[in-house]
């Protein structure tokens, strides 16, 4: 008695438009251009594949994905960012990295207060800009004196409120206290 062997079932091919594709005969390579919805005769899908000869339409069965060059890098085709925003002093963007450098920044004291004070301006309550302000004013007044501690806590206690506004500038305040 003869045992027939089964076939193993092979889903059918279907390819992504836009990949490249070697059409088995004749031997053409190509990029698909289409692809259909549906099946059609013999359960495949039909591919529409542009070749140096023109479009052609084959199904699936008869062609095969050609691979990348090996070594050559794909090219990044993703987007990276919807947006990018960069702050403060020294700002950097680094992609695909990881910085490990570090930053010395140095800005006088006077340069410093001015820098609050057009911060401060970007507040948009009126009252508490002036309470800001007249707070920078205390700070800039007792600079040098031990009165800064006092005025560097009391501008600390409204300004954490507001820390993306003048976060960048706390730094040098926190070197007044050391007094350098």
């Amino acid at each position: 008695m003869k045992v027939t062997k089964q076939k193993t079932y092979k889903p059918p091919k279907r390819f992504a438009v836009g990949t490249p594709v070697r059409v088995r005969l004749p031997g053409i390579d190509g990029v698909v251009t289409q692809v259909d919805e549906e099946r059609t005769f013999m359960s495949q899908y039909m591919h529409t594949v542009r070749t140096k000869f023109g479009d052609r339409r084959e199904p699936g069965s008869i062609l095969e994905l050609i691979p990348p060059p090996i070594g050559i890098p794909k090219p990044r085709t993703e987007k990276l960012a919807e947006s990018i925003h960069f702050h403060g002093p020294n700002a950097r963007l680094n992609v695909d990295s990881i910085d490990s450098s570090t930053n010395t920044v140095s800005m006088s004291k006077d340069r410093v207060f001015v820098e609050l004070r057009e911060q401060a301006k970007s507040i948009a309550d009126d009252a508490a800009r002036a309470d800001i302000l007249a707070r920078i004013d205390a700070l800039e007044s007792t600079k040098g004196t031990g009165g800064f501690l006092a005025a560097y806590q009391s501008f600390m206690a409204i300004a954490s409120n507001r820390i993306t506004t003048f976060g960048f500038l706390l730094p040098y305040l926190s070197q007044m206290l050391s007094g350098n």
